[in-house]
């Protein structure tokens, strides 16, 4: 698929996803009622939840040519704790870097699908 086609569809999606959706202000979110255990465990993976589509993309490209390394040549050690993770929520990313000649590339996406 080309570059045109793709970028034809992600407009198009944008704008049926634009039309489809209500507007919805926090305050409206804020207002409703807290889900039972029940409830939450009857939405897991998507029970009931019709068909989405979704598009996601991530074009990386970095590049290292050329680059000579040369006499002595002293890098930081990579370590990570037993306890580095022991009080993290949410999504974590970790990156380590040896020092010499490196392109570091990193991506998340994080889709959240609310249906009222």
């Amino acid at each position: 698929m080309t570059n045109v086609i793709r970028g034809v569809l992600k407009t198009v999606c944008l704008f049926v996803a634009m039309g489809l959706a209500g507007t919805v202000v926090a305050e409206e979110w804020m207002a409703l009622p807290t889900m039972s255990a029940d409830q939450l465990e009857d939405t897991s993976g998507r029970q009931g939840v019709p068909l989405q589509l979704q598009l996601n993309e991530n074009h990386q490209n970095g590049v290292v040519t050329g680059n000579t390394l040369s006499g002595s040549s002293t890098t930081g050690d990579n370590l990570i704790s037993d306890q580095a993770f022991g009080n993290m929520s949410g999504i974590a990313t970790v990156i380590q870097n040896t020092g010499n000649q490196v392109v570091i590339q990193d991506s998340t996406q994080v889709n959240i699908h609310i249906n009222r």
